[in-house]
């Protein structure tokens, strides 16, 4: 699939069996939907009731502080925070520096910038995107969060990022890109989006 081998692909999951048969075309239509996925650099408008804001963690300086690409995500994701006052927002990331994870610095700069800390819920255990989308899924799960979240990240990260969370079940309502240029994912990239997925999924 990630090379393009539609064919070669449907006479594959043929000879599966149907239960395994049918995950992996949930991937496949979930890959489709996350490449073609629109994205937007605005707050965006009408985000359904009990949906979250989901901002993904960035690796940390040595020294636990933040580096400018997570704080483009923290500023996109406050400012739908803003516009969307009832809403939570998850931060997620774990890979602590200097004794903090991810999600603890991210927690810290969004209470330091406004934000209410009862509104943000941490996800500090993942360790890459398949972890980040597995975990946060299971966290909105057990929060009661049903209408799906609004994802922030970062350009060159996104068809990833939107991948493995509609495989974990997410609803995504809206996706946004921290600045800088996306690029179309060539054969590499989209073997890697299907290699993510895969290991969301488990299979």
């Amino acid at each position: 699939m990630a090379a393009g081998d539609r064919s070669g692909a449907q006479a594959a999951i043929d000879a599966l069996p149907e239960q395994q048969a049918a995950r992996v075309v949930a991937v496949i239509a979930n890959v489709d939907a996350a490449v073609s996925f629109p994205l937007t650099a605005q707050v965006p408008t009408g985000i359904a009731p009990g949906a979250a804001v989901v901002i993904l963690g960035f690796g940390l300086q040595p020294d636990g502080s933040l580096r400018e690409g997570l704080v483009d995500r923290l500023r996109q994701g406050l400012a739908v925070a803003v516009e969307y006052p009832a809403m939570p927002v998850v931060v997620s990331g774990g890979n602590p520096r200097a004794g903090r994870t991810e999600a603890a610095a991210m927690r810290e700069w969004l209470i330091s910038n406004g934000l209410p800390a009862e509104r943000i819920l941490s996800e500090d255990a993942s360790a890459s995107t398949v972890g980040n989308a597995v975990n946060t899924a299971a966290l909105l799960r057990r929060s009661g969060i049903g209408a799906g979240a609004v994802l922030v990240t970062s350009a060159d990260h996104l068809r990833r990022a939107v991948a493995d969370f509609l495989v974990a079940g997410v609803t995504l309502q809206a996706v946004l890109a921290a600045p800088g240029a996306e690029r179309v994912p060539g054969p590499a990239e989209l073997a890697a989006i299907y290699a993510d997925a895969r290991a969301v999924a488990g299979i």
